[in-house]
């Protein structure tokens, strides 16, 4: 499989992203929104790659239509937040953060997919799925060209929902949504979600 793939930190975490992206009508096995999201998100970024490298915009465009739409933002919100911070924050505070933070995500991340220029291969593991349950984690594993692997699990859920969207990954052993949340304590502690919802704007407009 080709794929325009940079394999700095952060393309990989935007690649584990794409992965657990998918928009399905009716309910479809976790494993089969992966592969068939990866070859329609790689499918755009070929395309549309000249477009993306001059116009940011138009890039983060194509993942919020793409890519948003699959993850469960307000429990990957909720996770950051933590517990606490989460109960007690109003239902502007948490719609304000979710704003802030999927831009935050996209920007950070997005521009990294298209500073590859090398064929990846994806190895996906079987997916150990019971009946009836609303979790799952796909395994997979990227290959370079020169045959470094990076192992991502993507963590998806379907539970009161119509289709398996993602709210956690881990790159390389790296859980992003603790990253976050660690990233964040400080200011959280210091200023409050109001805080961290402006140092967010703040970056995002930078």
């Amino acid at each position: 499989m080709k794929f325009i793939l940079s394999l700095s930190r952060n393309t990989l975490v935007m690649f584990s992203l794409l992965l657990l992206a998918g928009q399905a009508h009716a309910m479809k096995a976790p494993d089969v929104v992966v592969k068939e999201t990866v070859d329609r998100m790689v499918s755009q970024l070929q395309k549309n790659r000249e477009l993306y490298t001059a116009d940011n915009k138009a890039l983060y465009a194509m993942l919020d239509k793409t890519l948003v739409p699959a993850l469960n933002v307000d429990r990957m919100a909720d996770l950051i937040l933590g517990r606490e911070v989460s109960k007690s924050a109003s239902a502007a505070q948490k719609k304000a953060f979710i704003k802030e933070f999927k831009t935050f995500l996209l920007q950070s991340y997005a521009t990294g997919l298209l500073s590859a220029t090398g064929d990846e291969k994806v190895i996906y593991e079987p997916v150990d799925l019971a009946p009836g349950a609303d979790r799952v984690k796909i395994k997979a594993t990227l290959i370079s060209a020169t045959g470094s692997s990076y192992p991502i699990v993507l963590s998806m859920s379907n539970k009161g929902d119509t289709q398996w969207r993602a709210y956690n990954l881990e790159v390389v052993g790296i859980n992003v949504i603790r990253t976050y949340k660690a990233s964040f304590a400080a200011t959280l502690q210091q200023k409050g979600i109001d805080g961290l919802i402006a140092d967010l704007k703040a970056k995002n407009k930078a």
